[in-house]
C-alpha cells in the first residue's frame, strides 16, 4: 500500500489530503469505470484507490507488481507516517508523504516544507537498522539541504540519539515524545518530561528544540545519547559553561607556568648571590649600595612583611643585569626577597622582574611611576611584535 500515486495529468496524488493535493475529489479515482490510470511513485507499476474497513484511504498496487519498498512497508509504518504528516500540517507546514529526492538518492517518509524553502524529513523507523546506515541516510539528506528526524515507538531503539531522533509512546488516543529531550541545569543535562507529538513537532520545526550533541554529563538517564533535543538557550548555556571551564583551566595552566618560571628565576637569583659571595669586591659594592637614599626604608618594609623574623640585607649580587640596575634585597641565606629601584630601560627588564614575581620598591613615587610607564610601553611593543 501507499498513500501516494502519480497521475499522468494531475501529477502526484496524496490520499491523506481532502483534495488529494491536486484539487481532485477522492470519488474521482475510487471505484470509477473505467479505472483511472495511476502509477506507483516508487516502482512505476499500476495502482488503484482503496479504502480499508476502518475508513483509511490509500493506493494499492495492481496484480503482478514487482518488489517495491512502499508495498513492503507495514501497516504500522504507514500509520505512523500519517500521524507525522498530520502533526507537521498542524504546525502550519506543508507535508508530503513518500517524497524522493530529484536524483532518487534519498526518499523521505514525510517531507515537511515551507514556502521559504525550508525542508525537514520526518522518518518513521520501526524495522531494525544499523547505526551506520541511519547515519548515512541522514547525512545523504543533509547534503541536499534537508534536515531529518527519525521517529520510532519501539521500546528499545539501538540508534536512538545517534542521529536526530525521538522515541514515541502511545498515551490515551495520541502519541507522545518520550526521549531524548533534555535541559541544561548549570553543570549537566537532565531529562525533560514527555510532550505530545504535535507539540514536539511544532518545536523542532520552529527551532524551539534543536538537535544538539551534548558535551557535559547527562544525568538521570538510562543511557547517555550522542544527540538530544534541547532549547537553544540550553545549548548556549552549555557553551558558556564550557568556555568558562576552558578559561579556568587555561588560567590554572598559566599560573602553573608562571610558578615554574618563578621558581627558575629565583633559583637563578640564588645561584647569582652564592657566586657573588665568593668575590670580596662584590661585597664592597653591596656595602656601598646599602647607603643609597631610601634603601633603609625599603629594607624595613621587606622585614615587616616577614614580621621581623628575618634579617634583610643588600645582596652581593648587586650589579647583576637581571635586576635592571636595581639592588637585590636578600635574607641570611641569600634568597632574593625584593628589588630596590630597578630601571626599566636597563638589562632584560621587565622579563626577569616579571618572572621572579617579587616586590619592586622605589625611593620615591616618581621613580615608581617612571618605571611603570617604561614597562607598559615595553609590554605593548612586545605584544605588537608577538601578535
Amino acid at each position: 500500500m501507499s498513500f501516494t500515486a502519480v497521475h499522468h495529468e494531475r501529477g502526484r496524488l496524496d490520499a491523506t489530503l481532502p483534495d488529494l493535493g491536486c484539487g481532485w475529489a477522492w470519488e474521482a479515482v475510487h471505484r470509477v469505470r473505467p479505472p483511472v490510470q495511476l502509477d506507483c511513485p516508487e516502482c512505476g507499476h499500476g495502482m488503484h484507490a482503496k479504502v480499508s474497513s476502518a475508513g483509511l484511504r490509500f493506493f494499492a498496487h495492481t496484480s503482478g507488481a514487482p518488489t517495491c519498498t512502499l508495498a513492503e512497508e507495514s501497516m504500522a509504518h504507514h500509520l505512523l507516517k500519517l500521524e507525522l504528516a498530520q502533526a507537521a500540517r498542524g504546525a502550519g507546514w506543508l507535508a508530503e508523504l513518500e517524497v524522493s529526492g530529484p536524483d532518487g538518492r534519498w526518499r523521505a517518509d514525510v517531507l515537511a516544507s515551507t514556502a521559504s524553502g525550508r525542508r525537514f524529513a520526518l522518518e518513521a523507523q520501526l524495522a531494525s537498522i544499523t547505526i551506520d546506515e541511519i547515519r548515512a541516510r541522514t547525512e545523504r539528506m543533509s547534503t541536499y539541504g534537508v534536515r531529518a528526524c527519525w521517529f520510532s515507538d519501539r521500546s528499545r531503539i539501538p540508534w536512538l540519539g545517534a542521529v536526530p531522533s525521538v522515541r514515541l509512546a502511545r498515551q490515551d488516543d495520541g502519541l507522545i515524545a518520550v526521549e531524548p529531550m533534555a535541559r541544561f541545569v548549570g553543570t549537566h543535562w537532565t531529562p525533560e518530561p514527555s510532550i505530545p507529538l504535535a507539540q514536539f513537532m511544532s518545536r523542532i520545526l520552529t527551532w524551539r528544540l534543536a538537535s544538539h550533541a551534548p558535551r557535559r554529563p547527562q544525568r538521570h538517564v538510562a543511557r547517555p545519547v550522542t544527540r538530544l533535543w534541547a532549547h537553544p538557550k540550553c545549548v548556549v548555556a552549555e557553551a558558556k559553561k564550557l568556555r568558562d571551564e576552558e578559561k579556568r583551566l587555561r588560567m590554572v595552566q598559566e599560573e602553573q607556568e608562571r610558578a615554574e618560571w618563578r621558581g627558575y628565576a629565583r633559583q637563578e637569583a640564588a645561584l647569582a648571590e652564592r657566586t657573588a659571595r665568593t668575590d670580596p669586591d662584590r661585597g664592597a659594592l653591596a656595602r656601598h649600595s646599602a647607603r643609597l637614599p631610601g634603601i633603609d626604608q625599603a629594607i624595613a618594609q621587606v622585614a615587616a612583611r616577614y614580621l621581623g623574623r628575618i634579617r634583610v640585607t643588600v645582596g652581593w649580587s648587586v650589579g647583576d643585569s637581571r635586576y635592571a640596575s636595581g639592588v637585590p634585597l636578600v635574607n641570611e641565606r641569600g634568597a632574593l626577597l625584593a628589588i630596590f629601584d630597578p630601571l626599566p630601560q636597563a638589562g632584560p627588564c621587565p622579563a626577569f622582574l616579571t618572572d621572579v614575581d617579587l616586590p619592586l620598591l622605589f625611593p620615591t613615587k616618581e621613580r615608581r611611576e617612571r618605571f611603570e610607564q617604561y614597562r607598559a610601553v615595553r609590554e605593548r611593543t612586545r605584544a605588537k611584535y608577538e601578535g
